[in-house]
């Protein structure tokens, strides 16, 4: 993991997600939530999910960099060196770690703001896991557009995309049930600190299904790829 990571933050692929992270906190914070204490507080709920929504392509193309910066010669010694499955342990962590880094940088100002406003404990507690959640799922993503699965850049580029822009439109039908519920998060916080804490169980195990089904799908493709 710290070799992923070291060679990872040296390399310029790093800057990418960083400043994608950047503008888009600077454009959501640009203007601050007004009205009364409890419209700051359904405000900041659904703040907060959004980030989540609006950082999991920042998270999945971080993710996807993070695992394709080994050059392909040298993830076929790390995996006779450390063994193929402990190396493929080593980079689904390193990749998660950092997008989990950038996913929980994007809330600090909302829960601040969430924190002055008198927004309950568990609420809070709920939102800001939306973000590590989004990116786990994200960082499933990501493996499976890396380079390892996917041999072209262009390919692997639009897969991501594809399947983020699916994930959202997905979300507005019946099928909504296949995708990351990125839609329901919203809805759920839409509704204010309430609603986001009684769909919180449902919302988190949906994710963690998706992302368990994407890593599983990561895992054996890696087995029938060189």
């Amino acid at each position: 993991m710290r070799f992923q990571l070291s060679g990872y933050l040296r390399s310029v692929r790093a800057l990418h997600p960083v400043l994608a992270l950047a503008l888009l906190l600077a454009i959501m914070f640009s203007s601050p939530l007004g009205g009364t204490p409890a419209e700051v507080r359904k405000g900041t709920v659904s703040a907060i999910a959004d980030a989540a929504v609006l950082i999991f392509p920042i998270c999945a193309w971080a993710a996807r960099g993070l695992l394709d910066t080994e050059p392909d010669v040298q993830r076929h010694v790390s995996a006779v060196t450390a063994g193929r499955r402990r190396a493929l342990i080593a980079g689904l962590l390193s990749a998660f770690v950092f997008s989990a880094v950038l996913a929980l940088v994007a809330p600090v100002y909302l829960l601040a703001q969430a924190a002055g406003s008198g927004l309950n404990p568990q609420a809070m507690v709920f939102g800001a896991t939306l973000c590590p959640l989004s990116a786990l799922a994200a960082t499933a993503l990501g493996a499976l557009t890396s380079r390892a699965v996917i041999r072209s850049t262009g390919t692997s580029i639009l897969v991501l995309l594809g399947v983020c822009t699916l994930n959202l439109i997905f979300g507005l039908t019946p099928l909504r049930f296949l995708t990351v519920p990125m839609i329901d998060w919203m809805r759920a916080a839409g509704h204010g600190p309430s609603g986001l804490v009684g769909a919180f169980p449902e919302l988190a195990a949906r994710t963690l299904a998706w992302t368990a089904i994407a890593i599983a799908l990561y895992v054996r493709l890696r087995r029938t790829r060189p």
